[in-house]
C-alpha cells in the first residue's frame, strides 16, 4: 500500500508518449482525477502481492536448500553467486516436471494485467466511476492474458538479480567465517536496498515493453521500435527513477521481515 501510488505513476509514464517527469505526472493525475485515483486497482495488487510474495520466498528457500545439499554446506552458509542467481531465477518454477511451470507468474500474470488496465483508465473527477479490477479480471479470463511471456522473462531475470544483489551485500556485512544469520541489521537494510535496485536494472526495459503490449496488444517488435524512436536506449528506462524509489521502499520492509522471520523460524521451529 505504501508504494502503490508510485507504481500507478510509473505505469502512466510507461504508456504515455509524452516526456513528463514523475512529479509532474503525479500532480497531473491528482488534479484531473483526484488523489484517490492513485489507489485505483489496489485490490488486485494486494492479492497479487500476498500470493506472489509467499510463493517467491518459499520457492527460493526450496531451491536454495537443494544447492546446499548438493554442495554439502551447512544450512546458513552463503551459496556461490551463480547458484544464488539460479535459485532466484528458478524460485518460481514448479518443482515437478513441466514445460511452462512458473508458479508465481501463473497467479500473478492475470492480476498484473488487471492492475495495468485499471491504472490505464483516466476518469475525470465528477464523472462516472472506473471499471473495477475484478470486472476487468473476468473479461481477461474470457479473452487472453497479454504479455505473459515478457513477464516470465522479466521475473526470471529480475528475481535472479534480486536475490543475488541481496546476498552479495548481506555477505559484505557478515563477519568473516560466520553465516548470514550473523549479518547485522544495517546489513539487512543495505542488502534490501540493493535487491530492490538489482531487480529492475536489467528487467525494466522488458517491463516497459510488457506494459505497452498489455495496453495496446500491438506486435512486440513494433512496440520496441516505437519506444526506441522516442529517445533511444534511455526511452526504455522511462519512469525508472520512481520505480526504484518504490522498489527500495517496499523491499526495505519485505526483506527485513523475511530475514528476521527466517532467523526466528530456524531458532524456535
Amino acid at each position: 500500500m505504501v508504494g502503490y501510488p508510485l507504481d500507478f505513476i510509473k505505469t502512466r509514464m510507461q504508456i504515455s508518449y509524452k516526456k513528463q517527469g514523475a512529479i509532474r505526472q503525479g500532480i497531473s493525475i491528482i488534479q484531473e482525477e483526484g488523489f484517490r485515483s492513485l489507489y485505483r486497482g489496489l485490490s488486485a495488487q494486494l492479492v497479487s502481492s500476498v500470493i506472489g510474495g509467499s510463493i517467491y520466498f518459499t520457492s527460493y528457500e526450496l531451491a536454495r536448500r537443494q544447492f546446499i545439499k548438493m554442495n554439502n554446506f551447512t544450512e546458513h552458509q552463503y551459496l556461490p553467486y551463480y547458484q544464488t542467481f539460479l535459485s532466484g531465477s528458478f524460485a518460481v518454477k514448479i518443482i515437478k516436471q513441466t514445460r511452462k511451470g512458473i508458479i508465481g507468474d501463473i497467479a500473478a500474470i492475470p492480476l498484473e494485467y488487471v492492475k495495468i488496465l485499471t491504472q490505464k483508465q483516466q476518469i475525470k473527477k465528477g464523472t462516472h466511476s472506473a471499471q473495477g479490477p475484478f470486472k476487468i479480471l473476468y473479461n481477461i479470463i474470457k479473452d487472453q492474458v497479454g504479455g505473459s511471456k515478457l513477464q516470465i522473462i522479466r521475473d526470471g531475470v529480475g528475481c535472479g538479480f534480486f536475490f543475488l544483489s541481496q546476498s552479495v551485500v548481506l555477505q559484505y556485512f557478515t563477519p568473516k567465517g560466520l553465516t548470514r544469520h550473523d549479518a547485522s541489521q544495517i546489513g539487512i537494510l543495505f542488502s534490501s536496498i540493493s535487491a530492490g535496485v538489482g531487480y529492475w536494472v536489467i528487467g525494466y526495459p522488458i517491463d516497459i515493453i510488457k506494459t505497452r503490449y498489455q495496453v495496446t496488444n500491438e506486435n512486440i517488435s513494433s512496440i520496441t521500435r516505437s519506444i526506441y524512436s522516442q529517445g533511444g536506449v534511455m526511452s526504455f528506462y522511462k519512469g525508472f527513477k520512481i520505480t526504484i524509489a518504490r522498489s527500495v521502499l517496499v523491499n526495505i520492509f519485505a526483506l527485513h521481515v523475511y530475514e528476521n522471520t527466517r532467523r526466528i523460524a530456524y531458532k524456535y521451529l
